[in-house]
């Protein structure tokens, strides 16, 4: 199950309920063993790294937007 009670975000700490139900159901449903690395809120995008070197981004709405492999 993907646990992410705070979040970091530029230094400092969010909780979960900030983050787009949609995103939270994604990951629950399509990566739910993952560890999520950090997650990069911006202004209109979420930006969400997994440790297995997954970036997943978001759309302000949480919809998924794009899949990236890491290097």
């Amino acid at each position: 199950m993907v646990n992410w009670n705070i979040i970091n975000n530029n230094g400092r700490k969010i909780s979960s309920a900030q983050i787009r139900k949609n995103i939270v159901s994604f990951m629950t449903r399509n990566h739910p063993c993952s560890i999520i690395d950090s997650i990069e809120k911006k202004y209109n995008a979420y930006k969400i790294h997994l440790m297995n070197g997954l970036c997943l981004v978001f759309d302000a709405d949480g919809a998924l937007l794009s899949k990236e492999s890491g290097s």
